[in-house]
């Protein structure tokens, strides 16, 4: 397992400041680069694509969306993927998180889609791998979204254990109900793990979809105990 200084690749404060208007641009016309890009950029090219999250010998592989970067938070340090690890002492992160990506959006900034990047996730994993997102998704016809999440997880299943966790239900999107059925049955139809997060009541900041620090750590702790219940940690 090589062990790389990587990167969540996440907004800078000046795209923090414009985050609503930067999701609805991205989950809309990914082709036109949002305001955003260069920081999202700058942050790959300085840490590269994984960042290393935690100092434990347990490895816990992290494909995820701006939930899983921390986005809208001052201190992306208090994100739930750096929760995780102060809650399992004994576990490591390693955590490629692209703002505004899915199974099916590509994101603001270039293909970033969970397609595109599960072959570079697959091959940072130790033993197991957590795919965290869909929220972005909800815009996708529910046949496209289907295919790519079958493409993601099939390209998954050369990893010994996999956990699939959908979106949260928050008020500033509509239909998590729907991504979540997709992917819960995806993962069911191969035997992977689902976590469907539709009833965790979480508190999410003034852009109504992102959770505040507090948000982040609930985060954490249940998907901790589902993790267990996986058999993951």
């Amino acid at each position: 397992m090589r062990h790389r200084r990587i990167l969540a690749a996440v907004l800078a404060a000046s795209a923090l400041a414009a985050g609503g208007a930067v999701a609805a641009v991205s989950l809309t016309r990914a082709e036109d680069a949002p305001p955003g890009c260069d920081d999202i950029r700058a942050y790959q090219q300085r840490f590269g694509e994984i960042e290393r999250l935690g100092a434990g010998d347990r490895e816990l592989t992290v494909l995820g969306d701006s939930y899983s970067a921390g986005d809208s938070l001052r201190d992306r340090g208090r994100r739930w993927t750096d929760a995780l690890p102060a809650l399992e002492p004994g576990l490591t992160v390693e955590l490629d998180a692209i703002a505004f990506t899915g199974y099916v959006n590509t994101g603001g900034c270039g293909p970033n889609s969970f397609r595109d990047r599960i072959d570079r996730a697959v091959a940072e994993v130790d033993r197991t791998l957590v795919i965290q997102g869909g929220l972005n998704d909800v815009y996708a016809q529910p046949a496209t979204l289907e295919r790519a999440a079958s493409a993601v997880l099939d390209a998954a299943r050369a990893v010994d254990r996999v956990v699939v966790v959908g979106p949260v239900d928050v008020p500033g999107r509509e239909g998590e109900a729907a991504v979540d059925g997709v992917l819960a049955d995806a993962a069911e139809a191969r035997g992977l793990a689902y976590v469907s997060t539709l009833d965790w009541d979480l508190p999410v900041g003034p852009d109504r979809v992102h959770l505040t620090a507090e948000g982040h750590r609930a985060y954490a702790e249940r998907l901790r105990d589902a993790l267990v219940v996986a058999g993951a940690l």
